[in-house]
């Protein structure tokens, strides 16, 4: 069961995949603006040791595009298929996002996102229910779906914040 986000306030727990593929455009526009609109050296800077810069949070992102695309992908194809769960901060530390160039990394990750909406436009109706145990619980494709957008809601307020552009 979906629940609102303690953190941001995130709740689209009706939303379907459909009108979620029409909302990862523009969510990946402001990602894009407020990755651009800080300085070098605030978007490399983490504040805290397990607390990621706002271009390692991009590219946290990029990863998540691809990989809710892939449990979409993994879901239809397979009979509710069994996925381990991953470790982002693993994930993070082994990429070096602060040394990547931040417009390749957000043109990596703006091709990801429409390739994700791509997917949700493409769903039929019956797809959303198509189920995918990850970690031990399972989950539809709607709520895959909805957790991508979330992802990029939550992580685009942490970018803002980081970056110093929310009051």
């Amino acid at each position: 069961m979906e629940q609102i986000c303690r953190e941001c306030g995130f709740d689209q727990s009706e939303t379907l995949p459909s009108d979620v593929a029409t909302e990862l455009s523009p969510m990946s526009q402001a990602i894009g603006a407020s990755v651009l609109a800080i300085s070098g050296d605030e978007l490399r800077r983490r504040p805290a040791a397990t607390v990621w810069s706002p271009l390692e949070y991009l590219g946290h992102l990029r990863e998540s595009m691809a990989f809710h695309r892939w449990l979409i992908e993994c879901a239809l194809s397979e009979n509710n298929p069994l996925i381990p769960a991953v470790d982002p901060d693993e994930s993070v530390a082994q990429s070096a996002y602060n040394d990547a160039d931040p417009h390749e990394l957000l043109a990596q990750f703006e091709r990801r996102i429409q390739r994700l909406a791509d997917a949700l436009i493409a769903l039929d109706d019956d797809s959303a229910d198509h189920p995918v145990t990850l970690d031990g619980r399972e989950i539809s494709v709607a709520l895959v779906a909805r957790s991508a957008w979330h992802e990029c809601h939550h992580h685009l307020g942490d970018i803002r914040r980081l970056g110093g552009l929310d009051p």
